[in-house]
């Protein structure tokens, strides 16, 4: 693929995935919230919010096949195409397994909208702006995430309106999306990159298997929060405005650290920051539960979390792409895609389950544990790669 980067064209991939966040921004809370009150099971409820995230799996294998047919640009509107009819069945059709379909229809366009952004922008972005334009890529992902659930304050005027809210913005963003100019070659994955890049999984893994958990453990903490916390905050006595308030104020702390991070990472190097960030976000969700008869306290814990742990995908990554080359991205955003699919399914079920077997706590504990783990294997990791000390032989030999 030739690089054909504009600034245009990037400005709207970043509005269009900052759409793709919102929407799930929204939908996973409201959804869970409205079914919680129906008096679901939690851990069915949580199967129900890893719906969406299953059919961002199914489709996330099918994204190269469909660019390589379409484009990129005709694969966002196809994405969104399939987003704006699913929800629009939200307010007319309700129940449990009609919803649960539905959310997996979304996915699947969320999908398509996803890998169609984030391939143009590591492909066509120039090499040393790259690191910047993945973090901004990150930013209005979770900025959109970050707005979606303030869409909760909008069911005080009717369980329609916002799901109508959500189909408005899709609308505009459709529009917004056919006038998108792009490059005959910007559009093409040719056939030949993309085979390649299937025959080098296993390479691909080898390389940058560290660097692709972070997708992983990204979707799943942001999911266990967003499709359970609204049921343990319900169950703790929490006002709606107050759970949306909280589930914003981790996304809204992770935009506020994003661009810093980035920058310390580049010094540091992203392994270390991963380090990090990750240890101390475990400490804080193992305190949070500490917090929850305070709102105030719970507010500042969820931003600060949020600030640390938030841009995990984001790193992810850059730090993918700073180990992989360049013609092996392809099937490393696919791969950073799967991951986070699969990590955003595990999260809402697990969580569920263990709220009804344990407690809210556990919800923390869980999201804590999996946190320190991670930080476990980057040191195990840097333990089994530490270059190893020139012996005295050795030494004569130089």
């Amino acid at each position: 693929m030739k690089h054909s980067w504009s600034v245009q064209a990037f400005r709207l991939m970043v509005w269009m995935v900052c759409v793709a966040g919102m929407i799930q921004g929204l939908l996973i809370p409201l959804l869970t919230m409205l079914l919680e009150e129906k008096g679901v099971h939690a851990g069915t409820n949580g199967l129900s919010a890893s719906a969406l995230y299953i059919g961002m799996l199914i489709a996330s294998p099918l994204g190269p096949v469909v660019i390589r047919r379409f484009g990129v640009k005709k694969t966002i509107l196809l994405g969104t195409s399939i987003v704006m009819v699913a929800t629009s069945f939200f307010p007319v059709f309700s129940g449990f397994w009609v919803w649960t379909g539905l959310r997996l229809i979304v996915g699947i366009g969320d999908s398509f909208m996803h890998y169609a952004t984030q391939l143009w922008i590591t492909m066509n972005a120039p090499g040393e702006e790259r690191g910047r334009r993945i973090s901004q890529y990150g930013f209005a992902y979770g900025l959109g995430f970050g707005i979606g659930p303030l869409g909760l304050n909008l069911l005080a005027f009717g369980q329609a309106v916002p799901f109508l809210a959500a189909l408005s913005i899709l609308a505009v963003s459709f529009y917004l999306a056919t006038r998108l100019k792009l490059a005959a070659t910007s559009d093409e994955l040719k056939e030949s990159e993309v085979e390649k890049g299937h025959t080098r999984l296993g390479k691909v893994y080898r390389l940058g298997f560290i660097a692709f958990c972070s997708p992983l453990i990204y979707g799943l903490l942001e999911t266990a929060l967003t499709g359970n916390f609204p049921i343990v905050g319900l169950r703790e006595g929490i006002e709606k405005s107050w759970i949306s308030i909280f589930i914003s104020a981790f996304v809204w702390g992770s935009l506020l650290f994003q661009v810093p991070l980035g920058v310390f990472g580049d010094k540091i190097g992203r392994k270390n920051l991963l380090l990090i960030v990750c240890s101390l976000g475990s400490l804080g969700m193992f305190l949070i539960p500490l917090f929850l008869s305070n709102v105030l306290y719970l507010f500042v814990s969820f931003m600060l979390i949020g600030g640390l742990v938030g841009s995990l995908f984001s790193l992810g990554l850059a730090f993918a792409a700073d180990l992989l080359p360049s013609r092996l991205l392809p099937v490393a955003n696919v791969i950073a895609s799967v991951h986070f699919s699969i990590g955003s399914i595990i999260g809402p079920y697990t969580g569920g389950h263990l709220i009804e077997k344990a407690g809210g706590n556990a919800l923390f504990v869980l999201i804590g544990c999996v946190l320190a783990g991670y930080v476990l294997m980057i040191v195990l990791e840097k333990i089994v790669n530490r270059p190893k000390p020139i012996g005295n032989k050795d030494r004569q030999a130089v």
